[in-house]
């Protein structure tokens, strides 16, 4: 593979994204979201009273920094879901149009191809991610000041997660041509994971732990040695899910 026509290709996607404007939706989104988070925890315990019925008494601890960072990854899930929505039919699209055609005819491996979109899909992914993470920590900081321990390692186990998540929309993609099939397999890998879940047993395995017990991280009810298991799985799981999505999309009719 060419460094230069992979770095062009991948700079393609990048401008594709800013022109059908994914690339701002994604930043206004990501931002909203990491400043709505600290501040909703902050005005929850005065809101909720007003909310209850009349008569019913609500008392509700003080907002603490962890509150923030629960809403946080509550809406991370959110957040990687509309993401991948916005983006399922990065390669669905061009399949499906035939787009693609003329730029294999041209010379353009379709290894290329592949590595170049999940590249950019990651790194858009990255940028959303940071942007909302830097901007809650900021508002929290400010807003519910205190410390907690492990919230790097917490991110980067969601962020990592969240990799995996669009490998298997790439895939997806590539199996089925459409943005139909891309959102069952990534949908359908989800559950599996979040059923998985339900026994004990097989926690320390699953992928789904990453994005599921961040908040103990942060109370260190788990310690990070505790995710090395599912870390490494994820990695092979990521890799060997990129791998696939080339050995498919090298035998499919174009």
């Amino acid at each position: 593979m060419k460094i230069k026509v992979f770095l062009a290709f991948t700079k393609k996607e990048f401008v594709e994204s800013a022109r059908t404007y994914k690339l701002f939706i994604i930043i206004a989104v990501f931002f909203l979201f990491g400043m709505l988070n600290p501040i909703l925890a902050k005005m929850l315990p005065e809101l909720l009273p007003s909310l209850m019925p009349e008569g019913m008494v609500v008392s509700l601890p003080a907002p603490a920094p962890l509150d923030s960072w629960m809403q946080y990854y509550k809406n991370m899930s959110t957040q990687l879901i509309l993401f991948v929505i916005i983006f399922s039919g990065v390669i669905a699209n061009e399949l499906s149009k035939g787009t693609l055609i003329n730029m294999l005819t041209k010379g353009l491996s379709r290894k290329t191809i592949i590595l170049s979109k999940f590249t950019a899909t990651t790194i858009l992914w990255s940028l959303g991610y940071l942007i909302c993470f830097l901007t809650t920590f900021a508002y929290t900081l400010y807003l519910l000041p205190g410390e907690l321990p492990n919230i790097l390692f917490s991110a980067f186990c969601m962020w990592l997660f969240g990799v995996l998540i669009l490998s298997f929309m790439l895939l997806g993609g590539v199996l089925f041509g459409n943005i139909y099939g891309s959102l069952l397999v990534t949908g359908g890998f989800a559950v599996l994971f979040m059923i998985l879940g339900i026994a004990p047993k097989l926690e320390k395995y699953n992928p789904y732990l990453l994005s599921s017990k961040n908040i103990n991280l942060l109370t260190s009810k788990m310690a990070m040695s505790d995710f090395t298991i599912s870390i490494l799985i994820t990695s092979f799981l990521i890799l060997t899910t990129l791998v696939g999505s080339i050995l498919v999309f090298d035998k499919k009719q174009l």
